[in-house]
């Protein structure tokens, strides 16, 4: 497809119609004085929003950097937080001007046209389910960079021992425009669960349309009851649907705020107990102390970890390092540094000192 592939020409695509349509939408919104539509120009801006972080951090990540050592991985976490902290000050503006009509009405004009654009952009929805809902959201077979349900899976490397972990890059190991759908996928919601189960993956697809599908429902709802509506009271229903696009749209960005604070706060995974993972390896043969367990999302299901392991001597933890770096793979932690300490240094002194 020349210099793009299908699946990044379908996303930029998607970009194209929500970019256009939420021109449309909020032009037309202040022209018929319907705060529900202005509200639903929003949503789609944050759709926007996210495509464009996600195809900006797949094209960052490709970028040498010798002062970003992860690369520019994070680039999608702190647009995310952008983007949610930017929706959650527009539903403050929008609610206020709900309550100022609800307690002062406004006259919304040209139903008419406030049905149409309504019905298109659930159309323009339904267009972006059909675009992504088989892409952004598969983890079957081997394509996926963190997927452990196929054969070839990851985005991380292994020696042949098994002691060498190093977390690749955003477009590492599989095609640029899978990595693309998966970018914007985690763009719009951060999600760090590891275990991607196909039953959850697509419970996270069937929510973020219907959120967004709901909210052009709610502009048709309220066009069609001021069109055939009599009386003023049908005027209430616009700022009243308004309220509940806010609920809507706080819905999803006040979780993406708190997930993408967590993540560039470097907290520990919510599905992680680090008091579990070091009694774990307590359990293993030859470990005699943890300490400094360190556990961070460097970003979506990419967790890093850091363990000082004490053991008896360098020879005990050739046998050992193979299993602490496979218990942290089989728990989903694929970058690993581990240091090494031992509990024979009096015998090394007296070595070193001529005691034998």
């Amino acid at each position: 497809m020349g210099k793009y592939s299908s699946k990044t020409c379908r996303l930029l695509t998607m970009l194209g119609l929500t970019a256009s349509f939420f021109l449309v939408e909020i032009v037309v919104g202040y022209v018929t004085n319907s705060i529900a539509l202005v509200a639903d120009s929003f949503h789609m801006l944050s759709d926007v929003v996210a495509l464009i972080i996600g195809f900006a951090s797949v094209r960052m990540s490709k970028w040498p950097s010798k002062r970003n050592t992860f690369g520019w991985a994070r680039a999608e976490v702190l647009g995310a937080m952008i983007n949610s902290v930017f929706l959650i000050a527009l539903c403050f503006s929008i609610m206020v001007e709900a309550l100022k009509r609800l307690i002062q009405i406004e006259e919304v004009e040209d139903p008419k046209l406030l049905l149409i654009v309504g019905s298109v952009g659930l159309l323009v929805n339904i267009i972006g389910l059909f675009l992504f809902h088989d892409h952004g959201h598969s983890h079957g077979g081997g394509g996926h960079g963190h997927s452990h349900g196929g054969k070839k899976g990851h985005g991380h490397s292994h020696g042949k021992k098994g002691d060498n972990h190093q977390l690749n890059g955003d477009c590492s190991g599989y095609h640029e425009d899978q990595a693309l759908v998966e970018q914007v996928k985690a763009s719009n919601k951060i999600n760090g669960a590891v275990t991607e189960l196909n039953e959850l993956n697509m419970r996270g697809v069937f929510l973020h349309v219907l959120g967004d599908a709901l909210g052009s429902v709610i502009v048709v709802i309220s066009s069609l009851v001021i069109w055939f509506g009599e009386g003023d009271w049908k005027y209430y229903v616009d700022p009243a649907m308004s309220i509940a696009m806010v609920m809507i749209i706080l819905s999803t960005s006040i979780p993406l705020l708190k997930d993408s604070s967590r993540i560039l706060l470097q907290t520990v995974p919510s599905h992680i107990e680090v008091e579990e993972i070091s009694k774990k390896l307590m359990e293993i043969e030859g470990v005699m102390h943890v300490h400094e367990l360190h556990i961070w999302q460097l970003a979506g299901s990419r967790i890093v970890a850091s363990a000082h392991i004490r053991c008896h001597d360098p020879a005990s933890y050739m046998k050992i390092g193979k299993e602490v770096k496979d218990f942290f793979h089989n728990e989903g932690i694929h970058s690993t540094t581990i240091q090494p300490e031992f509990e024979v240094r009096i015998g090394i002194m007296n070595i070193m000192h001529g005691h034998f």
